[in-house]
Formats: structure tokens, C-alpha cells, sequence
């Protein structure tokens, strides 16, 4: 008799511990992580963040729910590849920051009978949303966002971009650190940091492209090399803060014009545009400094650049 009550009481025991690990297991997450992946002091302030935000902008959490549940009309009316999931959420402003948080890393439904392509597209759409809002609230969702094993490259590049526009010493340094590590998650990381206007991530980036890689990751870092020095995005006062545009445009106009002869086709075009979105007035002189001690057709192809780059509209 007491053996079998003490079986009785092993298996209640048992039972509320499996019970225990079926609740963990079904607990929400966010479309992207789950709050596990968030430091506990984070996840308490963010939590709390976002019920404060619940309960005195209810609408703000309506409207992105309603967006959602659409996700599979605005998919089968789509144009292109993807539905503008970014586009859609900019335009609801600030206020949805906490209810986009809450979906990516918080608590979100389950895809459901989302396609493939409008599950990506709303994965995207709010971490490139996110990102625009260069709010530093969402640093810890972003740090761990990056974090995660996601190796598809348009889901890194997009979480890469939206880190990088925090602007922040610590992201600009988690880049580059990223960045150099070799594996499935690279050029994903390449591809977006362009967004990160620092320094040390034009200079990572300026390193890469003149160790001469292979052309199809040549092309992912020149149009970073161009987001990063872009002529027109520091004009924009929060990206100009940092001080360092002068450094920053001058370092991606000088590996550009290093490389413009090392490739040719795809690459080419792409370091071209890239060297017209920098704008940097050492571009002419750049390209006179490459020109000696080069081919005929080599030095024509740079006096074309440069003939390019005077008549660029930024220019005028």
C-alpha cells in the first residue's frame, strides 16, 4: 500500500513537471525570438513597456493585429515578390513601436496559414520598420534578433540594417565583429551594416572589398560602402551627430576607386553607383592616382567614371 502511494505521488510529481515543460514549450514568442532570448531586466522593462503602451494606446496594437490577420489578401494582391510590410508600418508612426516589439520578440500569434512568402515579408517588413525608428528601446530585441541561428540572407540583412541605424558604439562594434566571422550569416551581415554610419564599419567594410573577394560578395559591399557614405543620408541631422562623415565618406570614396578596376560586369556597375552615392570630392583625384601605371583601356575606364561622377544630379 505505501508503495503504491508513493508511485501515486511520483507520478503527480511527474506530471506537473511535464505539464511544467509542455507550458514552457507552448509559451508565446515573437515572430522572431522569444522573450527567453531577451537578459531578465530587459525582458521586465520591455514587458512593462508594452502593457503601459496596451493599455493607454490600445489602438496602436489594433491596428498592427488587423494588419496581420490581412497579411494573406495583401499577399495574394501583391505586384512583386513580397508585400511592403515596412512601407505599410513607417506610416503608422512612433506609436507602433511597443506593438511591433511585443510581436517580434514578445508575444505573437502563430503563422498559421501564412505562405512562405508573406511569413517572410512580415518578418522583414517589422524588423526593417523597426529599424527606422532608430529608437533605442529596441536595442536589446535587435542585439538579439542577430543573435539568433537565422542563416537566410535577406532576414540577416534586414536585421543587420535595423541594428546598424541605432547608430551606437555597441552596434557599429557588433557589426564588424559579425561581419568577420566566416559562415552562412556573412554576407547577410555585409549586406546590411552599410545602414550602421560609423567609422569602424566603413573601415571594415573598406577592408573587405580590398582583400579582393569574390564578385558576388564585391557587389553586397560596394552598395554597402555606398549606403554607408552615402552624400545624401548624412545630411540628415541625426545620422550627422556622429562627427565622423568627412572620415567616413572619405574611407568608401578611397576602397571604391581602389577596386573599380579589379572587377568587371555586375561588380563594376555596382561600385560605380556606389562611388556616385558617396559623392566625395577626392573621387577625380582617386581615380587621376589609380590611372598611372595602368592599362590604356584601364585608364579610359576611369576617366569615364569620373566623367560619370561630374555629371552626377548630385552635383548639380
Amino acid at each position: 500500500m505505501k508503495a503504491k502511494r508513493i508511485l501515486g505521488i511520483s507520478l503527480v510529481a511527474a506530471g506537473l513537471v511535464l505539464s511544467a515543460f509542455t507550458g514552457a514549450a507552448n509559451a508565446a514568442d515573437g515572430v522572431w525570438i522569444g522573450p527567453e532570448r531577451l537578459a531578465a531586466q530587459d525582458r521586465a522593462t520591455l514587458v512593462q513597456a508594452i502593457n503601459v503602451a496596451r493599455r493607454e494606446n490600445p489602438a496602436a496594437f489594433d491596428t498592427l493585429a488587423r494588419l496581420r490577420e490581412d497579411m494573406p489578401t495583401l499577399d495574394a494582391q501583391k505586384r512583386g515578390r513580397y508585400v511592403p510590410v515596412a512601407a505599410i508600418l513607417k506610416g503608422l508612426g512612433k506609436d507602433a513601436l511597443l506593438p511591433m516589439l511585443n510581436e517580434l520578440a514578445i508575444e505573437a500569434k502563430p503563422r498559421g496559414d501564412m505562405s512562405d512568402d508573406a511569413w517572410h515579408a512580415w518578418r522583414v517588413g517589422l524588423v526593417e520598420a523597426v529599424g527606422s525608428l532608430r529608437d533605442g528601446r529596441a536595442a536589446p530585441v535587435l542585439f538579439a534578433i542577430i543573435d539568433t541561428t537565422e542563416m537566410h540572407t535577406d532576414l540577416v540583412r534586414a536585421a543587420a540594417s535595423a541594428l546598424g541605424k541605432l547608430g551606437t558604439d555597441a552596434a557599429a562594434q557588433k557589426l564588424v565583429a559579425l561581419a568577420k566571422k566566416e559562415g552562412p550569416k556573412q554576407k547577410g551581415v555585409l549586406a546590411g551594416m552599410g545602414d550602421c554610419r560609423r567609422l569602424v564599419v566603413a573601415e571594415a567594410l573598406a577592408s573587405t572589398l580590398l582583400a579582393h573577394p569574390d564578385a558576388e560578395t564585391a557587389i553586397l559591399v560596394a552598395r554597402s560602402l555606398g549606403d554607408v557614405g552615402s552624400a545624401w543620408a548624412w545630411k540628415t541631422p541625426i545620422i550627422a551627430a556622429s562627427g565622423e562623415e568627412a572620415v567616413v565618406r572619405a574611407t568608401a570614396a578611397r576602397a571604391l576607386v581602389a577596386s573599380y578596376l579589379r572587377y568587371e560586369g555586375d561588380a563594376r556597375v555596382a561600385i560605380t553607383k556606389a562611388v556616385l552615392m558617396v559623392d566625395h570630392a577626392s573621387t577625380p583625384d582617386l581615380a587621376e592616382a589609380a590611372k598611372r601605371g595602368a592599362r590604356p583601356g584601364d585608364q579610359a575606364a576611369l576617366d569615364a567614371l569620373v566623367e560619370r561622377f561630374r555629371n552626377s544630379p548630385l552635383r548639380r
